[in-house]
């Protein structure tokens, strides 16, 4: 079964915090096979809960 992408960018935080922090996002979201605007719906209420 495959992952969503939402579960793919939550692993890909997790294990690197730091390089996620530097590097752009338009570069992450084709690391993960998604498009800059599918990651930044994901990111969202990621960020909101901080």
């Amino acid at each position: 079964m495959s992952e969503t992408s939402a579960i793919k960018y939550s692993k890909l935080i997790n294990k690197f915090t730091d390089a996620v922090q530097r590097v752009p996002q338009h570069m992450i979201a084709s690391y993960l096979s998604i498009t800059p605007e599918t990651l930044s719906r994901i990111r969202s209420p990621m960020v909101s809960r901080k």
